[in-house]
């Protein structure tokens, strides 16, 4: 590690780490829904869009910290990068940059997006730890791990449309919820449970009335 590395700032590495790529699921669910929403709207959603990005960069960060990984894409892990107490910091600064975009939204339910941003980060960071813990069963860690912010996206885009949030939120969370499940099978091998698992939670996605744009138009 160069020492030159080690002088950035941790909103320079942040901006760094979150242009490293990847497929920006989360941004896309929100601007599809508000697009499905308001077809003729024209309201600037980059501060959303940005805050949701921004709060799925600094959860891989955490949790590569607390699995332990070493490598993610191809490349190291930004605590092999820049050690432990850096990469905490570059989280910790994502998430409060997140925030204060979504805060700052040039919209006129700002708080309501602000409160709904707030837990779900809370149930992200809840569904985490009861990983980390083993103190909840597996469905319910995925639902709160990675559903809260799909859940979240398809609802600041409702939001910005002015629609009723409630719908959007509730896909986004099984979408994100199957979506986790997925990811798990990919790396861990087929188990009877998990198929049974998956299978569960698509006949709960394919049952929501919302769906069917959003698989077609953001998620393919």
């Amino acid at each position: 590690m160069e020492s030159s590395e080690r002088k950035k700032g941790v909103g320079e590495i942040a901006a760094e780490f979150i242009c490293r790529g990847g497929k920006r699921l989360r941004p896309r669910l929100c601007e599809e829904v508000y697009r499905h929403l308001a077809p003729d709207g024209t309201a600037d959603l980059s501060s959303l869009t940005d805050a949701l990005e921004s709060f799925h960069k600094a959860s891989l960060i955490h949790d590569d910290i607390q699995d332990g990984d070493t490598e993610r894409c191809g490349r190291p892990t930004l605590w092999c990068e820049f050690g432990v107490p850096v990469a905490i910091a570059v989280g910790d600064w994502l998430l409060a940059h997140g925030i204060r975009r979504v805060a700052e939204a040039d919209f006129p339910n700002a708080a309501e997006m602000s409160r709904a941003t707030a837990l779900a980060i809370q149930r992200l960071c809840e569904g985490q730890g009861d990983e980390l813990t083993g103190r909840s069963d597996y469905l319910s860690i995925c639902t709160r791990k990675t559903g809260a912010l799909f859940a979240l996206a398809a609802e600041l885009g409702a939001l910005a449309a002015g629609a009723d949030p409630a719908p959007y939120r509730e896909w986004g969370e099984a979408y994100g919820t199957l979506f986790q499940v997925l990811d798990d099978l990919a790396d861990e091998g087929e188990s009877p449970a998990r198929t049974e698992l998956r299978d569960r939670c698509a006949t709960r996605l394919a049952g929501l009335p919302v769906g069917p744009f959003l698989i077609a138009a953001s998620l393919s």
